[in-house]
């Protein structure tokens, strides 16, 4: 029985990460976008990322680059209606309210999800809640 040529390492970091995380990919995809646009924005931020995966990997954070490529890409192909309500925050405060108070993710699913350090991700909520001083 012949045997099968192994897949690169590449491939397969991209495939176990796309694993891990597409439920959560689609779930924020499926916030902006109509369900069968959200899986297409999804699988097309794969195919953007498998272009670069080698050099993707050498980065200090390689879920950060697929999660920055899957919400542009995703944001890209969204009705400016959807984004409207959180038009007013930093896109950070905005993944962290979509991600922990929309789709109920925890902070330290959030952080490998994006990541981000999940001491960040509480910064981004508690700045989502706490109110800036009256000038005095």
């Amino acid at each position: 029985m012949p045997t099968r040529p192994a897949r690169s390492p590449r491939r397969l970091d991209l495939t176990a990460l796309y694993d891990r995380h597409h439920h959560h990919y689609l779930r924020y995809a499926e916030l902006l976008l109509r369900h069968p646009d959200a899986r297409h924005a999804v699988d097309d931020a794969f195919d953007t990322l498998a272009e670069t995966w080698q050099q993707i990997l050498s980065t200090s954070s390689p879920a950060a680059c697929a999660w920055q490529t899957v919400r542009n890409r995703v944001r890209a192909l969204a009705d400016p209606a959807r984004l409207r309500p959180t038009a007013h925050l930093d896109p950070r405060q905005q993944d962290a309210l979509l991600l922990h108070t929309v789709l109920n993710l925890p902070t330290d699913v959030i952080a490998d999800l994006t990541g981000v350090e999940a001491a960040n991700v509480h910064v981004h909520l508690r700045a989502l809640t706490t109110r800036p001083s009256p000038a005095l």
